[in-house]
Parts: structure tokens; C-alpha cells; sequence
């Protein structure tokens, strides 16, 4: 029996052996991929037309490598090479720069020190749409080591948003942190309304303009966004919203390095602008391209509107058609340096203040917060005057309020003051008087009321009232009984305990940019209807 089972035997183990090298034959035919780790970054980017896409591949052996670039713009193949041995490649797209005309060294480009070629004569059109970019590497076949998306969307039009900062602070407004730490510390505030001689900043949201920045030359971005800026097909203006009759629009140019401070963010399509209004180059005319800018004279006027126009290559990005239109982005007003002062209270017109320490002046200012106003106390008389103190302006505001109106708060010691006199009040900023002085209006006026003085009640004399003795007690205990003191004279909006007393608060910060002091709480409805009642801003 066993001598039977030896050719069955036998016979699997040729069956084993057959199915052995046909294995063997299938695994030498099949094409062998390379482990390349060869790997594209980002899944996915997502840019506006105009922008600069880029993918970072890391290519850690050092590999050539072929990327295949697969859309509505058709197909085209680059050939990249890691020349600088760091073991990735830095990829860009700029679809500026892509057009029919184009070649595609002009739009595709890679970081220093490594080499792109182009297989064939592939142009460098890059229409709106879905692209898919495949990587390949030595050694591998029809799949490749890797695969991202790219999407180019319409660019639309782009967004503004006006802001103020302090008069002087242009400067120090020259790098995304410098703008961030001034957001941060309250000094540099959105607004519709900007004060003259205040920092104007003008915030752009501009999709699609990154591609034009990264053709210019520059070392920066800030310098490259300058050249383009100063480009023959690009302007960026504040145009007059609404022009006399009869005459033509008048142009304040932001285009001018000795004028303005400019900050580009284009990762995020974001730019700034900074610059002082009153000293821009402007120009009078029909057409945004014509007419010659002039230094001298400006035409800046309190209470003119102004709108931004923003053109690349002739194009408006910003507030296209007729900018006489409400609802401009970016819209905003001239003002006038202008102060009022909402406390203390009035009677007949004058301010009413106690022969004591801890008097308040507050008000409103069109002044940028993080500014400084010098409040001033003076009469002819001697006493306490003149008595100065000079404060930060801050960013409060009443409820309800927009434009130029924030809140400055100034405290005095009276007490030495004679019951009964009466003073000027003055408000200045960078040598500018803000509360009016005009030949109709001598500004507000302050009268000591000695009915405000603080009087101290006397204490009553304790008075010892018998009571039943209790039984088997021959002790007879007086109870003292008196009458509270008055309560001080105190800012609206200021709750006093019996530990409290109302304080200025105001003070400085450290740092690159103005000083800021604490908020001081808020006004009462004194103040509110005073603010209710403001005159209108007035040329001059």
C-alpha cells in the first residue's frame, strides 16, 4: 500500500512546483514601482484668479520628478529637479500671469536653487475651473506616487475698510504686527469718518491682485506691492464722492512712496495703505487716468466724502461704475478736528464745577482714540488757574453713535478755587484748538458754584437716654445716634460706596505705539442728551 501512494505523491509535488513558477512568471511581468516617498503637501488649494497657487513636494531621495498639471487649461507636463539636494520642491502657479500668449515657464516656477523644464511647446492658460496636479517619480509607471487639487475661482470685486490712527503714527504702521499690536492696544479703529490731521489707513480686501504683486521686483512684499502701485496701469485712489456743479471731481493719490506707508499681505489677499489725507498729491478730473497730480493746496475740505478706486492692468477692483452711488465700500467722510464738552452739567449755558477735588471735565472728541488732548482751565483771575492736565483720548462711544466720536476725561483739583469765579475751558490736540473759538462762540465757560461745595454736617452730640434698668441691674447704658456725612459730587455713571471715590484713570502703555489709558465708565444721560445736542461740524 505505501508503494501505491508514491506516484500520488509524486504527482503534488509537480502540481506544487508548476503553480510555483507560474507565480514566479506572473510576479517578473508586472511592472515594478519604486517606494519614492515621493509626496504632494497640500490635498487641495483653493485661489482666485490672478492669485499664486502653490504646492510643496517633498522629495526626500532626491528624485526627479514629473508633474502633470490636468484641466480646463488643457494638460501640460514639468519636469522638476531637487538642484538644491533639501528634499523638497516648492511649486507656484501664478495665474496673473497665465493667458493664451503665455508660456508656461512664464506662469509655473519653482523655489531657489532647484530647475523646471517644460516637455513640449505647452502654453500657459489657466481659465477658471478643477485641476488635478499628478506627481510622478523615478521608476514609477501610469500611477502616480501622488495627486492634489487645485481650484481657480472668479476674482470679483474686492472689499475696503476704512480706519484711523492717531496724528503722526503713519510710520510706525509698517509691518502686519505694528498693525495688529495698535487693533490690539485700541489705537488703530474702524470708522466712516476721519478727523483731519488723524492717520488714515485704508484696509484692502483684494482677491486675484497676488499674482501682479509676485510679478514685480522686490525683496519684499511691501516693496513689491509699492512697484506695482506705481505702476502705469494701476492706481489707487480716494475719489470725491459728490463734486460741486460745474467742475470735476478731485483725486487724492495713494500711489506716492513719500506719502504713504504700505503693508501687503498677499497669502490672504489682504493690503494696507496708511497716509495723512491733508499732504496726499491730488489731481482734478473727469477720468481717473487723466489730469496731472499737484502737492500744493490741497483741496481736502471738512465734510467731503470720499470713495476708494483700486485699478489693476486699467481694471477696477474696487467700487466699479458710478461712485456717486451710496453704499460705496470703503465710504467715508472729512471731519473736523472738533471737541464738546458733555460734563459737568450746564445751567444757563455754563458749566457748573465745586470748589473741591475730583472735578471732571469729559466729552466728545472726533480725534482718533489713542490720541492725547491738553484740557485747560483758565480765568484772569489767579486761584487755581490755570490748571492743565492732558489725557488720552479712548474708544468708547455713546450707544448708538458711529463715525468720529470717542470719549477723553480730564480730572481737577478746585478746591483752592474762590466760590463764585468763573473760567474758559480749551481743548487742543498736536497744537490744534478743537472746541470752537470763533468770534460768535467763545467755547464753553465754567462757573466755581459755591452751592456745589461740599459741607460737612456736623456729628450729633451723643445723647444718653435712660432706659429701664433690667431687674436686679442698676447700669444705665447711653446709644449715640448721628447723621451720615453728604455724598461728594461725582462723574455721571460712577456708583460711590462708603470706600469708594471717583478717580481719573487715565494712563499709558509701552510698546511702538501711542499710550492708551484705562476706560473710564461711561457717561450718564447728562452726557447723552448733551451729545444729542451737538451743533453741526463747520467749515473753516
Amino acid at each position: 500500500m505505501v508503494e501505491s501512494l508514491r506516484p500520488r505523491r509524486l504527482g503534488a509535488m509537480l502540481a506544487l512546483f508548476a503553480v510555483c513558477l507560474s507565480v514566479a512568471a506572473l510576479a517578473a511581468s508586472a511592472p515594478v514601482v519604486a517606494d519614492s516617498h515621493l509626496a504632494i503637501e497640500e490635498d487641495a488649494v483653493e485661489q482666485a484668479h490672478g492669485d499664486v497657487a502653490e504646492f510643496m513636494l517633498s522629495v526626500p531621495q532626491g528624485e526627479s520628478v514629473a508633474a502633470v498639471v490636468d484641466g480646463p487649461g488643457g494638460s501640460r507636463e514639468l519636469n522638476l529637479s531637487d538642484a538644491s539636494g533639501d528634499g523638497r520642491i516648492a511649486l507656484s502657479i501664478n495665474s496673473y500671469l497665465a493667458g493664451p500668449d503665455a508660456t508656461a515657464t512664464e506662469v509655473y516656477g519653482v523655489g531657489d536653487g532647484d530647475r523646471l523644464s517644460v516637455e513640449g511647446e505647452a502654453t500657459g492658460r489657466l481659465p477658471p475651473g478643477s485641476y488635478r496636479i499628478a506627481a510622478y517619480a523615478d521608476g514609477t509607471d501610469s500611477e502616480p506616487a501622488d495627486t492634489a487639487g487645485l481650484t481657480l475661482t472668479d476674482r470679483g470685486l474686492g472689499n475696503a475698510t476704512v480706519m484711523v490712527a492717531p496724528n503722526g503714527s503713519r510710520e510706525r504702521l509698517d509691518s502686519l504686527a505694528a498693525i495688529q499690536r495698535a487693533q490690539e492696544r485700541r489705537w488703530l479703529t474702524p470708522t466712516n469718518e476721519v478727523a483731519i490731521g488723524d492717520t488714515f489707513v485704508l484696509r484692502l480686501d483684494v482677491p486675484g491682485v497676488a499674482g501682479a504683486v509676485a510679478n514685480e521686483s522686490g525683496p519684499t512684499d511691501e516693496a513689491r506691492f509699492r512697484r506695482l502701485l506705481a505702476g502705469s496701469n494701476t492706481s489707487l485712489l480716494l475719489s470725491e464722492q459728490m463734486p460741486g456743479p460745474s467742475r470735476p471731481r478731485h483725486h487724492l493719490s495713494l500711489d506716492a512712496s513719500n506719502t504713504t506707508t504700505v503693508v501687503a499681505d498677499p497669502d490672504n489677499d489682504t493690503y494696507y495703505v496708511a497716509a495723512d489725507l491733508a499732504v496726499l498729491p491730488w489731481k482734478y478730473s473727469h477720468s481717473l487716468r487723466e489730469g496731472e497730480l499737484s502737492f500744493a493746496d490741497s483741496p481736502l475740505r471738512y465734510g467731503n466724502t470720499y470713495v476708494p478706486r483700486f485699478l489693476v492692468d486699467n481694471r477696477s477692483r474696487l467700487n466699479p461704475s458710478d461712485i456717486s452711488e451710496g453704499s460705496r465700500t470703503g465710504q467715508f467722510a472729512a471731519v473736523g478736528p472738533d471737541a464738546v464738552v458733555t460734563y459737568p452739567g450746564k445751567r444757563d449755558g455754563t458749566l457748573q464745577a465745586a470748589p473741591s477735588s475730583n472735578q471732571v471735565v469729559a466729552g466728545w472728541t472726533t480725534v482718533a482714540p489713542g490720541s492725547t488732548v491738553t484740557v485747560e482751565l483758565s480765568n484772569d483771575e489767579g486761584d487755581s488757574f490755570p490748571a492743565t492736565r492732558t489725557v488720552r483720548v479712548v474708544q468708547e462711544r455713546p450707544p448708538g453713535a458711529e463715525g468720529a466720536v470717542y470719549r477723553y476725561r480730564a480730572e481737577f483739583d478746585l478746591s483752592e478755587a474762590e466760590p463764585g469765579t468763573t473760567f474758559d475751558v480749551d481743548i487742543r490736540s498736536n497744537g490744534t484748538q478743537l472746541n470752537p473759538q470763533d468770534s460768535w462762540d467763545d467755547g464753553p465757560r465754567g462757573f466755581v458754584d459755591p452751592t456745589l461745595a461740599p459741607t460737612a454736617t456736623a456729628t450729633a452730640t451723643p445723647t444718653e437716654t435712660a432706659l429701664p434698668a433690667p431687674t436686679g441691674t442698676s447700669a444705665q447704658t447711653p446709644i449715640a445716634t448721628g447723621t451720615p456725612t453728604a455724598t461728594p459730587h461725582a462723574d455721571p455713571g460712577v456708583t460711590l460706596t462708603r470706600s469708594q471715590t471717583p478717580t481719573a484713570t487715565a494712563g499709558t502703555t509701552t510698546g511702538d505705539g501711542p499710550g492708551f489709558g484705562a476706560v473710564a465708565a461711561l457717561l450718564g444721560s447728562l452726557a447723552l442728551v448733551a451729545f444729542g445736542c451737538l451743533p453741526g461740524r463747520r467749515d473753516r
